[in-house]
């Protein structure tokens, strides 16, 4: 029952665009399979003890266990290497899902180089048919994007080649930079995009040295380029990157064959857990020319008011023409996390349920070696013994077998913390802090388990003891 339940809350918390997500469900095969390895389980773990009983030796058990006083010696040290087994179970999941909430955390704070609220975006393809002059498609944009910055609410408009987070973004590699042999270098290598000149305002992607693509960068005129920060500061070390000028012709020549360097901004991340920064550049869209652009739009109204007014300029434009993938740049962002954010869940998941297991595994060992052991607390009070004497001994037991679980398990995460590297951002995977979280939860969630039990020995009449000895 827990399952049926179970299944739907980890389907909607998966990732977007995660393969047959529909098909998961239990069905009468699973069900079949968890029966069939439950009945297994109860009866494996059931035939061991009574086998090992009808095989007792009663005089070595009388002389073990004297009246009943405490428990054979082999059971109960099975029975704490069983839970010593479950705290390392536990610890290795609580580190593991501590370890991924320390890097969603990580990834939370970074700056991603651009401010997803409040911006709106979508996506406008125009028909080959329709539009198969460049200039033509260079007017259809610049007309939607006047229209959009003349729109109530609106701080900015423009449109771009792709959108950050979204994997269309793609690599050039080769270009010359001049003054350095003026030849093809195969080995220069960088993010390539087209946009509009408002199209960082939109995002939120602020400039650091020079100027934004502007009316002077028209189709007919030199070609010009706005670089990240991460491409000025890989090529040209030490110097100013604007004004300087690349060409990606073999052997440029002429003065058109170069493109000149008007602008640099703040570099964007390609994903949320990029581990390094690309060098990248964006192309004025008058000279790149292409029919599908993804419109962004940073609005101040309402943002069902934002949407509309998107669809009103592109309608005036082309009754015809319909706009996709209309979505919120913190939406696009959220979409990007989720993988992350999956992740996490499902690592906590099975850690809550390890650490729900290995308590209530000590909670019964303690729990079973107290009734057992009530005759002889009984003894240690009427020799002496207080109250808090019988708890501390108690409670020690559990935090000595805590202890040991949960050393094994952090040398266990250590040993096979490479396994989750590569979900991890801005962490190790020997991240003391987390380490030393887990271990003091480890030892608290025993200390828990074992106060019932500590304080039920307490009640032990002495009395009683002294009359059965």
């Amino acid at each position: 029952l827990f399952a049926f339940g179970g299944v739907r809350v980890l389907v909607a918390c998966l990732p977007a665009g995660f393969p047959r997500a529909a098909e998961i469900r239990l069905d009468s095969g699973v069900f079949a399979f968890t029966l069939g390895v439950a009945v297994f389980t109860g009866l494996l773990f059931g035939l061991a003890p009574a086998l090992t009983a009808s095989r007792a030796d009663l005089q070595h058990n009388l002389r073990e266990g004297g009246r009943g006083t405490t428990a054979s010696g082999h059971h109960a040290s099975l029975r704490s290497a069983m839970v010593v087994g479950e705290s390392a179970l536990a610890c290795v999941l609580l580190i593991g899902a501590g370890l991924l909430l320390h890097s969603f955390v990580n990834l939370l704070r970074a700056d991603p180089g651009f401010r997803a609220q409040q911006v709106l975006t979508a996506s406008v393809s125009l028909p080959g048919e329709q539009y198969r002059d460049g200039a033509q498609r260079t007017r259809f944009f610049t007309n939607l994007i006047d229209t959009l910055q003349h729109s109530s609410g609106i701080a900015a408009a423009g449109v771009g080649s792709d959108l950050p987070w979204t994997g269309y973004d793609e690599n050039l590699g080769g270009w010359a930079i001049e003054g350095r042999s003026d030849e093809y270098n195969s080995k220069t290598t960088a993010r390539y995009h087209a946009a509009s000149p408002d199209y960082f305002r939109a995002l939120g992607i602020p400039f650091l040295r020079g100027r934004s693509f502007d009316g002077r960068d028209t189709h007919d005129s030199p070609h010009v380029v706005v670089i990240n920060e991460s491409m000025a500061n890989h090529y040209w070390p030490g110097e100013d990157a604007v004004g300087k000028r690349i060409s990606f012709e073999d052997h440029p020549k002429a003065d058109k064959d170069w493109i000149r360097i008007v602008g640099i901004v703040k570099d964007v991340k390609d994903q949320p857990d990029s581990a390094g920064l690309r060098a990248a550049f964006w192309m004025p869209y008058t000279q790149f020319q292409d029919r599908r652009y993804s419109v962004v739009v940073r609005f101040t109204s309402a943002p069902s008011a934002a949407a509309a007014q998107l669809r009103q300029a592109v309608r005036q434009l082309d009754a015809d023409l319909a706009i996709g993938e209309l979505r919120f740049m913190d939406q696009i962002a959220d979409e990007a996390f989720s993988g992350h954010r999956f992740a996490l869940y499902l690592v906590a998941l099975f850690a809550l349920v390890a650490l729900a297991l290995a308590t209530f595994g000590m909670y019964g060992v303690i729990s079973y070696s107290v009734n057992r052991r009530m005759s002889e607390f009984g003894l240690r009070m009427a020799l002496g013994a207080r109250p808090w004497d019988l708890q501390r001994m108690i409670v020690g037991q559990g935090l000595a077998l805590a202890a040991l679980g949960a050393a094994i398990g952090l040398a266990a995460a250590i040993a096979f913390g490479r396994l989750l590297s590569n979900l991890l951002y801005g962490v190790r995977a020997t991240d003391p802090i987390t380490l030393s979280a887990v271990a003091l939860l480890a030892i608290v969630t025993a200390a828990v388990a074992c106060a019932l039990p500590a304080r039920r020995a307490t009640g032990a009449d002495p009395l009683r003891s002294l009359r059965s000895e």
